[in-house]
């Protein structure tokens, strides 16, 4: 049997804030653990230390580019429907791109340059 990394109360924390699950804010998962804010940003340092892989914890801001641009939207539409300016957005998704949450997405193209490795032909 394996032990825990973390408590019941600080995977409680966990599955009320972090954006793969709930995704509350911190005021809305402090009413629902039943503490305050400041001691709920002080369990979630010990959380970091204890598991660094959860985290950043995305804003439901962030959560809603990330959806947005899994559907192939633009910049200029993703800015409009958040109702935020070009530059922020930009901001945002240098924010994503820095925690890997996004990466650069180039379609595949055709290099005529490998027709000679392709072993099999269809």
């Amino acid at each position: 049997m394996t032990k825990r990394i973390l408590s019941h109360f600080e995977e409680t924390i966990i599955r009320w804030h972090h954006h793969d699950f709930v995704g509350l804010s911190l005021e809305e998962t402090a009413h629902r653990v039943f503490t305050t804010v400041p001691e709920l940003e002080q369990k979630l340092k010990e959380i970091k230390q204890k598991c660094p892989q959860l985290f950043p914890i995305l804003t439901p801001q962030h959560r809603a580019i990330l959806l947005m641009y899994d559907k192939h939207m633009s910049r200029a539409s993703i800015a409009v429907a958040l109702g935020i300016s070009e530059q922020e957005l930009h901001k945002k998704i240098a924010f994503l791109r820095k925690h890997k949450f996004l990466w650069n997405r180039k379609p595949d193209q055709y290099d005529p340059i490998l027709d000679n490795k392709v072993k099999e032909r269809f």
